[in-house]
């Protein structure tokens, strides 16, 4: 038996094949639609999908990275504090390592010099004659204080001056001591008139801080410490303007097509200041790149509550409270296998072929029936 008796598509002699103008356009169509039907197959093969679960968290004893970059167009970044809090009373450590401040000015654009600190030894001079006298055994503010005099003998060291020599930190305890006890009494010239130079500027405010996943905050507050330095040179609340722009606030690090809902947010206040505060559900999230890295993250949702100083006594502050989803998403980036693209590419061609096969036989045996039927009526 020859080989060519297993040949499934025989071939018939040239003489006896018959071209028509129906098969030419049906050929032809065939031809394009099949081009169409693979360029949509291989344009699906190249775009990478994503699916996604949703499960119960069960991972212990991570941490969680917060990513800020906000402005403050109406506060100097002198008077803005940032600080976290969770819920068990942890504040996050070496928290100003990874945060920086820059100055801008009333059009937005960078200062190129930084903010001078206050200087310290003069801070602590006064506050050393305030606490210990003058040197001739006075000491308005001892007495004001009610018993911080110096102690007589000790050569006008004073009991006072003698504990914050032992305790080592003069400048801060002094300044934070006077500040809390004596804001009318202990007025810090230097540091209102450098604070008055620089009213009218903003600050923006950007890097990352590493906190505990639990729950907590942080928080974009005034300096309480310098509260009667603002309230001399602001004179009312109201004129602590905490406008902000969020140009960017997220958890974890980014990945493709990751939504954040707080960025490009603005809040605009007009002769007014309040208290902001941003109620956020972090949802942790794994993404599993089309490479099979891995990547720990967290997306989140927000709502809001804003309230003037008028209705409630607090000094302005913008608050952002968080609380971690018991509930984690899983992203997987996937791709169609060239095993089904060929698949599918086949049964394309193969099917077009033999749809166009049929039509083709009905048009030429309707043409057919049609010339019998008129040639028959002559």
């Amino acid at each position: 038996m020859p080989l060519s008796s297993f040949d499934v598509y025989p071939k018939t002699l040239k003489e006896f094949r018959q071209r028509t103008l129906s098969g030419a356009i049906v050929s032809i169509g065939c031809a394009v639609l099949i081009m169409v039907l693979t360029s949509l197959e291989l344009i699906d093969f190249a775009t990478v999908k994503t699916d996604d679960h949703l499960y119960v968290d069960t991972s212990r004893g991570q941490t969680l990275r917060i990513n800020v970059d906000i402005e403050f167009p109406s506060l100097p970044c002198s008077v803005i504090t940032i600080d976290t809090l969770d819920l068990s009373g942890n504040h996050a450590p070496d928290l100003l390592n990874n945060i920086s401040k820059t100055r801008l000015d009333r059009n937005g654009a960078p200062l190129d010099a930084s903010l001078p600190s206050p200087a310290p030894a003069a801070r602590a001079a006064g506050a050393r004659r305030l606490l210990a006298g003058d040197g001739q055994g006075n000491a308005p503010a001892a007495r004001a204080a009610g018993g911080l005099a110096p102690a007589k003998g000790d050569g006008g060291g004073g009991g006072a001056h003698e504990l914050v020599l032992r305790l080592g930190k003069p400048d801060a305890l002094l300044s934070k001591l006077l500040a809390e006890l004596l804001p009318n009494v202990f007025e810090d010239k230097e540091a209102i008139e450098e604070l008055r130079r620089h009213v009218g500027e903003g600050c923006r405010i950007a890097g990352f801080v590493t906190v505990n996943r639990v729950a907590g905050n942080f928080h974009f507050a005034l300096n309480q410490a310098d509260q009667h330095t603002l309230m001399t040179v602001f004179k009312d609340r109201d004129a602590l303007n905490v406008s902000h722009h969020i140009h960017s606030v997220s958890f974890g690090e980014p990945y493709p097509g990751m939504v954040n809902p707080l960025d490009r947010t603005r809040k605009d206040l007009v002769k007014t200041s309040g208290y902001f505060q941003y109620y956020i559900k972090v949802v942790p999230t794994t993404f599993e790149a089309l490479s099979g890295e891995v990547l720990q993250t967290n997306q989140y949702t927000y709502t809001e509550l804003f309230r003037t100083t008028h209705e409630v006594e607090k000094m302005p502050a913008v608050y952002f409270h968080y609380e971690i989803s018991p509930i984690m998403a899983k992203f997987s980036q996937r791709r169609r296998p060239l095993g089904a693209l060929l698949t599918t590419l086949c049964a394309i061609i193969g099917g077009v072929f033999t749809v166009a096969g049929m039509i083709d036989s009905c048009i030429h045996r309707s043409a057919k029936w049609y010339h019998a039927a008129a040639g028959g009526a002559r």
